[in-house]
């Protein structure tokens, strides 16, 4: 049966020809429009590394000097330490708070900005490493769910001193192996200092995939927030309301006062509105194409097989059946697919292989400027990446185009041999 498709194609080969060009040009516009599409959409899809589900957050600001609310005898260092440990510690037993930690600077996941670092493993490969600040003992990595690798648990780690040089990394730290049970002088021969636990990778920033975390110890004097995790059997809504008015009461303290109180997801949604509209405009342009490429593409083929009827009473006459008649035209429609998005791939291969296939990270981590980071994913692979597109691009046009094939065929393959050549 495919050797007849082919026979047909030929046979029609003007026909075949216009219709091959108009597969090709869609094929190359839908490869430009569903690779970032694709992977945005994989990376969404990746777990963050911590539980951001019932996570709220405590904007703390401080007094200005020249503010009439200024007290410059609490602007000391150990005092601000203080009072900000004494905001954290009312936060953290309210009636419904489980836990409750500090946000130091932007360093924490689901920020707009964060910090970066780099350790050199040999002269000629650099390992790009986020950095992440925390507080020792202030349940950090409890109230925020770290998922632990091996080593020291959550539980564990926020009741460590950590006065010391031990390190906190995620297990993707390097790239022979796992780090933990190992000294930095073992990874690279720098310093005797002991990895006490390793976690899964965190999604630092929302529009990337989770990376390598360094997590480093601040002090709490630094923090801009203090974040809270409620019980699950609490009502947020009544519960919100209600800490809302405590806390501009209660929790001013020194310089400090509370500016607002937020969902942490919020904090999180602010980090990727940017990205978030520019996906939306992409999938907005892609639905648009594919809807035009529906009743376009699909119609052309609905037309073309509705004006063989000719072709199929003669089929029928032979003793072809309906099932048959019906694969043979899809036969011949998957072969102009498949032929179409072959070409138009090629072409798109140039423009790939010029201007580099969509990746979702922050310059600093392009594959042109430094290695890849150690938390490979399919799209990292320039080959992976292109086949993978180039595989939903054809599993698309198929559908598009046997939809446009089965709908007429579906009718015409049903009516009677005399009745299909006298409609001709």
């Amino acid at each position: 049966m495919i050797r007849l498709a082919l026979k047909n194609i030929w046979a029609r080969k003007k026909r075949s020809g216009w219709l091959l060009a108009e597969l090709v040009a869609v094929a190359i516009i839908l490869c430009h429009l569903m690779d970032p599409l694709i992977v945005q959409t994989y990376v969404n899809s990746l777990p963050d590394g911590y539980d951001p589900e019932n996570l709220y957050r405590v904007a703390i600001k401080e007094y200005e000097p020249v503010s009439i609310r200024y007290d410059k005898d609490v602007a000391e260092d150990e005092v601000r330490e203080k009072n900000m440990w004494y905001i954290r510690d009312r936060v953290a037993r309210y009636p419904g708070v489980e836990s409750a930690t500090f946000q130091v600077g932007n360093t924490t996941p689901g920020s707009l900005s964060y910090s970066v670092s780099a350790v050199w493993w040999t002269d000629s490969l650099k390992v790009p490493v986020f950095c992440i600040g925390f507080v020792p003992k202030s349940d950090y990595f409890t109230t925020f769910r770290y998922q632990t690798v091996a080593g020291a648990s959550p539980q564990q780690l926020d009741r460590m001193e950590l006065k010391g040089r031990e390190h906190i990394l995620t297990e993707t730290y390097m790239p022979d192996g796992p780090v933990f049970g190992r000294t930095l002088k073992d990874l690279l021969g720098i310093a005797e200092e002991p990895v006490v636990a390793t976690l899964l990778p965190v999604k630092i920033n929302m529009n990337i995939p989770p990376q390598q975390v360094q997590f480093e110890k601040k002090n709490a004097r630094d923090a801009q927030a203090v974040v809270f995790r409620l019980r699950d059997d609490i009502d947020p809504d009544k519960f919100l309301a209600d800490f809302r008015e405590w806390a501009d009461k209660e929790l001013q303290q020194g310089n400090y006062y509370v500016s607002r109180v937020d969902p942490y997801q919020n904090f999180v949604k602010y980090s990727t509105t940017y990205v978030e509209q520019d996906c939306l405009q992409k999938m907005i342009l892609a639905s648009f194409f594919l809807f035009c490429i529906f009743f376009g593409v699909s119609g052309t083929f609905w037309m073309q097989t509705r004006s063989r009827c000719e072709e199929i009473g003669i089929l029928k006459s032979f003793g072809a059946t309906s099932g048959r008649i019906l694969r043979l035209f899809l036969f011949e429609g998957l072969g102009l697919v498949t032929v179409a998005v072959l070409l138009g791939c090629v072409i798109y291969l140039q423009y790939a292989m010029h201007s580099g296939l969509y990746f979702p990270q922050d310059v600093y981590f392009s594959q042109e400027t430094c290695c890849s980071p150690y938390v490979h994913y399919w799209y990292e692979s320039f080959k992976e990446h292109f086949l993978i597109v180039s595989g939903v691009v054809w599993l698309l046009m198929v559908l598009i185009v046997s939809f446009g094939i089965y709908v007429p065929m579906r009718g015409i393959s049903r009516i009677a041999p005399t009745e299909a050549l006298h409609e001709e």
